[in-house]
């Protein structure tokens, strides 16, 4: 479904004063975030030490979705001010915004943090830690904080959809509606909770009231909806109500948005079709089923072919094996090397010394388990191959982890 786009602390403004960081504000508050941008950059020229002028660019470049950059001026005005909670609460969002499959920095959850302890009677520090919370899957967490946020200022919007937001993802579609429809009674141009709502209504299965609401979210703001995320809602939508060329239309202008694919998008998006209107948010568990089928039936086939069939077969696996292991690394780490030209040199040697190894030391155990069965040629075979070297390769991917982990601070520099 998306994760929600948090402004980095504007909740509440209340009065907006005068003067160039009123102007900034204001433009903020209406969505105009490179004006802001532009009054804030020429207000730090004159006075780079102003710290509000900073956090306020901090929200403008996160408003516009540069994460990175907006990290960067929030780490600096917590350097000129750390009891700042605005700066705080921009690095956790900035931060969310950046988790990867290797999941929420750690940095995101400790800025939230520090914003709570700061601001402990603040509903906005409270909702960004319960994003943050969501964001990991910890949703007894993330309800609790978002119910404290609640609490404190019952007519704050944006605590309401985050409630809607961690009852949707808890399996509670009736509550994340209740929870949505409070949200809009405070603030009705708020469009993401029209898009909860939708989603909610959806997994209710009241398909009708669901379309609604998502045509209700694309008035109150249509660029909330020219994304992946809202083609897939309504192609799902579409598919329930059993009308199938409108919902293809919507899989296939999904799959166009992915412009490394193209040229597949067509079969691409009535396999999608299919996928996500069957089994709905579990589809990606779908997808690797239907890879690891396919993959199965391809390996299958080679098998068949004289002599280096199973060879071949044996390669393909342990090429595999070898993306996935250090595929890990890289989940882990970051990074399977470390940056330094140096650095990599030594970590590549221990890899291939740890496979070279590990490799060996199965061999010869495979080979002592298997000599009471087998005759010595008949432990020579693409099995064997494979059990030696996914050992090994496992072996090398861990050897590469824990040499950047728990090398000495000043090997790692």
């Amino acid at each position: 479904m998306g994760r929600m786009i948090y402004r980095g602390g504007q909740g509440g403004m209340g009065t907006i004063p005068g003067g160039p960081l009123g102007k900034a504000r204001y433009a903020l508050s209406n969505g105009h975030a490179d004006e802001a941008e532009r009054i804030v950059r020429k207000r730090l020229e004159r006075s780079p030490d102003d710290t509000s002028a900073r956090v306020l660019l901090a929200q403008a470049l996160l408003q516009q979705g540069q994460a990175a950059e907006a990290a960067v001026e929030a780490r600096r005005a917590i350097r000129e001010q750390s009891t700042n909670v605005d700066a705080n609460l921009v690095l956790s969002a900035a931060m969310l915004q950046r988790a990867s499959l290797r999941g929420v920095p750690a940095e995101a959850e400790q800025a939230a943090r520090r914003a709570v302890q700061l601001a402990p009677k603040q509903a906005k520090t409270h909702v960004q830690l319960a994003e943050v919370l969501a964001a990991k899957r910890d949703l007894a967490g993330a309800r609790a904080e978002a119910d404290e946020a609640v609490r404190l200022e019952p007519r704050l919007a944006a605590a309401h959809l985050m409630r809607a937001l961690i009852l949707l993802s808890d399996k509670d579609p009736e509550g994340a509606i209740q929870a949505a429809d409070t949200a809009l009674r405070y603030d009705r141009t708020m469009a993401q909770a029209e898009f909860i709502k939708a989603n909610a209504l959806l997994e209710s299965r009241r398909y009708d009231e669901s379309l609604a609401a998502l045509d209700s979210a694309e008035r109150s703001n249509p660029l909330l909806l020219t994304g992946a995320n809202a083609h897939s809602l309504r192609g799902r939508i579409y598919y329930k109500q059993r009308q199938f060329k409108k919902a293809y239309t919507q899989f296939l202008q999904t799959q166009l948005l992915n412009s490394r694919l193209r040229p597949l998008a067509p079969v691409l998006a009535g396999v999608n079709m299919v996928l996500v209107g069957q089994f709905g948010q579990n589809a990606q568990f779908a997808w690797v089923f239907l890879l690891l089928a396919v993959l199965f039936v391809i390996l299958f086939g080679i098998s068949f072919i004289p002599v280096v069939g199973p060879w071949i077969v044996a390669a393909l696996v342990l090429a595999l094996i070898a993306v996935t292991s250090f595929g890990a690394v890289r989940q882990a780490r970051g990074r399977i090397l470390p940056a330094a030209v140096s650095q990599k040199i030594t970590v590549v040697v221990a890899g291939v010394m740890a496979f070279a190894a590990v490799t060996a030391i199965a061999a010869v155990i495979i080979s002592a388990l298997g000599t009471n069965v087998f005759h010595a040629h008949e432990l020579r075979t693409p099995l064997t191959f494979v059990l030696a070297g996914a050992a090994g390769l496992a072996g090398s991917a861990l050897g590469v982890y824990l040499l950047q982990r728990y090398a000495p601070a000043g090997r790692r520099g």
